[in-house]
């Protein structure tokens, strides 16, 4: 861990720092804010919770003119992530007397105009309602001078990747650019090669910390819930997130964990805004144990104190695992993955276990069932 006072920041972005008990900078901050601040595009990749979101607001926050309208968009995939990176952003700018916006999707669009309305210098938004306000002339591209692309590889994942080439072109061609991305898809690298020139390139981190123990568990379909019952019942958590890949099976394993006395809700893509919010900040604040999801989830959402991280499913995709286990182990801290691997599996997690160089202890069946 470094000091903010070496980064060359403003006093006054010093003394919010200050304020807010942000005492140690991370890697990722030391790393990228003094590229930033001399006026460098950076392309970044980092692990998820190494404070990334920090990092890209402290580059370009001695640059922000309180006098002057909006200056800075964020681009973030979810809905979820909008208003985290958000509340986050927010929490530093409000003490600077700098506004902040929020845009997504999954509201009414009158109730963006009110933001709009607003003098915001920083916007933070997904990319489809700010390419609606951008074609409205609601937000004037062209004046924007610092664009941030968080969570690059899922926000094309979730079809964004024509927005985003979009939004980079209707800004100004002199505007400074943050791209963070936590796995380099083959999107990520045809956007970069494409859309961003001269830029500095920074890998930064493990991709798996070291603080994460990983196993994986040898096992039928229809063995899981059995396993999963026993495996909460004998660990001690504070919260437990359980992966898998469809909506119909978070569901059916939230209620099943609620008939076996399990305080869990699920989070998916097919709920409504509000209740996914709610759903959320319930698990957030302690007052559920267990939150059973989809990908939607794996993401960029810091959440504190997650023990347990359990993939029902092995995941669709190699670089979805690295998200869904990012969850836990935040800041450092330490953490735990349990892969359930049937038949059907094995080739598919030997692939991501060869392509990650993953070092996952197998744990045997009957050890955790306690059978002879």
């Amino acid at each position: 861990m470094g000091e903010f006072s070496k980064l060359g920041l403003k006093k006054e972005i010093l003394e919010v720092l200050s304020r807010l008990k942000f005492k140690k900078s991370f890697e990722v901050q030391d790393k990228i804010v003094p590229l930033a601040m001399q006026g460098k595009n950076v392309v970044f990749t980092s692990k998820t919770g190494s404070g990334k979101t920090l990092a890209y607001l402290l580059g370009f926050l001695g640059k922000i003119n309180k006098k002057q309208g909006l200056q800075m968009i964020v681009l973030v995939p979810t809905r979820e992530l909008c208003v985290q990176v958000g509340k986050e952003i927010k929490k530093v700018c409000d003490l600077l007397g700098i506004s902040v916006g929020m845009l997504y999707g999954g509201r009414d669009v009158p109730g963006d105009y009110r933001t709009l309305d607003k003098k915001n210098q920083i916007m933070v938004g997904t990319p489809g309602r700010l390419l609606l306000h951008v074609n409205e002339k609601k937000i004037k591209a062209g004046e924007v001078r610092y664009l941030v692309f968080d969570e690059s590889d899922q926000m094309f994942d979730h079809g964004f990747y024509d927005d985003c080439v979009y939004l980079k072109r209707r800004v100004s061609k002199t505007s400074q650019i943050m791209f963070s991305s936590a796995t380099m898809t083959e999107k990520v690298k045809t956007f970069i090669e494409e859309e961003i020139v001269d830029y500095e390139l920074l890998n930064i981190g493990e991709l798996v910390p070291k603080n994460i123990v990983q196993e994986k568990l040898y096992c039928e379909k229809i063995e899981k819930n059995e396993i999963l019952l026993k495996l909460l019942s004998e660990r001690k958590f504070k919260r437990a997130m359980i992966f898998c890949n469809t909506i119909i099976k978070s569901r059916n394993i939230a209620k099943f964990l609620k008939e076996n006395k399990f305080n869990a809700k699920s989070l998916s893509s097919d709920l409504e805004q509000q209740e996914r919010l709610s759903h959320l900040n319930l698990f957030k604040a302690g007052k559920i144990r267990i939150l059973v999801t989809t990908d939607v989830a794996a993401r960029g959402l810091h959440i504190e104190k997650v023990d347990i991280i359990v993939n029902y499913d092995v995941p669709t995709r190699e670089e979805f695992y690295i998200h869904r286990i990012g969850r836990t182990g935040r800041i450092d801290k330490k953490g735990y993955s349990l892969t359930f691997i049937c038949p059907e599996d094995v080739d598919r997690f030997y692939n991501l276990e060869f392509e990650y160089q993953l070092k996952v202890k197998e744990i045997e069946k009957k050890l955790l069932m306690n059978e002879e």
